[in-house]
């Protein structure tokens, strides 16, 4: 079974990061909310607040197959600025486990120096997010083992693909088909 991370750090985009593990839980892989800071509460960029499932500190990203990144202000900041999620990317594209990003979160492998030539962002951020190769074309780009996609509206296409790239086709079809996409 497949292993995810998703990070979870305040001022995340509710839609992009609860679609991802909705979807992921239902094609049945481990998906656990990895708080990025020390306290297993926390809050979305629109008030909701959530309970992580583990820190940051606790999680064996070793054993992870992706790690996603959510998007959101102030969030993805919070993802594109810490040290230590930068470390743990680098480690992810240095043994060939794919990282996936949504919005603004790209920032965040821009920063790791970990996003591949291709990618695409929320539309007119991709100037912070400051890496050559952004597509405005596509809601989601596949670049080897970097998944991005533009934002909210594109969620539940993100964690679709998350699950063909993690699954296959015949998991994702399933699963697409079952949700009316």
């Amino acid at each position: 079974m497949a292993k995810v991370a998703v990070m979870m750090a305040n001022g995340f985009e509710e839609i992009e990061a609860l679609s991802v593990v909705d979807i992921l839980r239902r094609a049945g892989v481990e998906t656990s909310m990895v708080a990025l800071d020390n306290s297993l509460e926390v809050s979305g960029a629109h008030g909701v607040s959530l309970k992580a499932d583990v820190l940051f500190n606790e999680y064996d990203f070793a054993s992870a197959d992706m790690i996603v990144l959510p998007g959101g202000l102030p969030g993805a900041e919070y993802l594109a600025k810490s040290d230590k999620l930068g470390k743990k990317l680098k480690e992810a594209k240095a043994n060939n486990k794919k990282l996936a990003a949504i919005c603004a979160a790209p920032w965040a492998l821009s920063t790791a120096e970990v996003l591949g030539s291709e990618y695409t962002c929320y539309p007119g951020f991709e100037d912070t997010v400051n890496h050559s190769g952004y597509r405005a074309d596509k809601n989601v780009v596949i670049d080897g083992n970097i998944i991005t996609s533009r934002g909210p509206a594109t969620a539940m296409e993100f964690a679709l693909m998350l699950v063909r790239e993690l699954c296959g086709e015949q998991k994702y079809s399933e699963l697409k088909s079952g949700l009316l996409a």
